[in-house]
């Protein structure tokens, strides 16, 4: 049986999903020895011309991880979809747009200008960088399925060792799932959390510096925004296990559909205040008003989804 021809991509990202394969530790010479690397800019010595030369439907599987936030990206996100017979979704970024779809919240030029000043042409190299001018922005960041068809989705900020083996266990071994496949889990990951949920109602909100957290007790529970009850197991609630909230990287669960959306039923379900008699809902008001940077706590990862190319920025 043929090696399975492979290549991974970073687009707009931080890099670490780039390297997160090692994570599965000492099984990554099994993998490394399973597959045949065709492309992968990080590791080898690779150019686009490379891409460019091979037959249509070459590579088997193309892992491609970053958000959409570049002309260039755009273009080679296209040609490895035609290369590729399957497209892997890789990471948050490349799944739902990740933390730099917050970008979206303003426009592409007014990035630039805070960035380079705004006397900064477009045409020119970057100050203090040498060589060409960077790519072109696009209007907005976008998530990896809104440029190209994706088959698989390995999720996580960056993907979790346990995911990362399953998607390759699957096609070293040659049983892929059915197309579409998330390679997490369905239930959320409150399933996969050790601390005792006892649905307490919220009278305040949080933030994880300003308590120390009962290790035992659910953060929900202590007033801390975890989006657990709407985002996939999969990364054996590491952060929680560790005293921090889960923010929703591995992505929203079926039922949930949406993260943002999904937890505020959540937490207007959680939302309590007042005795008989007073105003009930200028306290739950309140409460709420508690909340901290709304849009980067519960769309923290998944901005870019909700928002349509074209639209100019500034938000949906």
């Amino acid at each position: 049986m043929a090696k399975p021809r492979i290549a991974m991509y970073w687009t707009g990202g931080c890099g670490g999903c780039d390297v997160s394969p090692l994570e599965v530790g000492e099984a990554i010479v099994d993998v490394l020895s399973g597959v045949e690397i065709v492309f992968w800019p990080a590791l080898m010595d690779a150019k686009r011309a490379h891409v460019e030369a091979l037959p249509a439907g070459s590579i088997d599987a193309v892992l491609i991880n970053g958000a959409l936030r570049t002309e260039e990206n755009m273009e080679m996100v296209r040609l490895l979809r035609e290369k590729a017979k399957l497209i892997v979704a890789y990471g948050a970024c490349a799944h739902l747009g990740g933390i730099i779809g917050l970008g979206n919240l303003h426009s592409a030029q007014s990035l630039v200008d805070t960035a380079l000043g705004e006397d900064w042409q477009a045409s020119a190299p970057v100050p203090g960088a040498n060589g060409d001018a960077p790519p072109a922005l696009t209007a907005g960041v976008v998530p990896l399925s809104d440029a190209i068809t994706v088959d698989y989705v390995v999720p996580g900020c960056p993907p979790p060792a346990q995911l990362i083996g399953q998607f390759f266990r699957g096609l070293l071994e040659g049983y892929m799932p059915d197309v579409g496949h998330v390679f997490a889990e369905e239930k959320a990951l409150c399933d996969q959390c050790p601390r005792e949920k006892e649905d307490r109602p919220i009278e305040r909100f949080v933030r994880p510096h300003e308590i120390e957290p009962d290790p035992d007790k659910c953060l929900l529970d202590q007033g801390v925004v975890c989006m657990g009850p709407v985002t996939r197991g999969g990364c054996e609630a590491a952060c929680p296990k560790l005293g921090m909230p889960c923010t929703g990287c591995v992505g929203p669960t079926r039922k949930a559909g949406d993260l943002a959306g999904g937890m505020i039923s959540a937490l207007a379900s959680l939302v309590r205040a007042g005795e008989e008699g007073e105003d009930v809902f200028a306290q739950e008001d309140e409460i709420l008003d508690g909340l901290v940077d709304t849009v980067g706590t519960l769309y923290k990862y998944a901005l870019a989804g909700t928002w349509k190319r074209g639209s100019g920025g500034g938000g949906k």
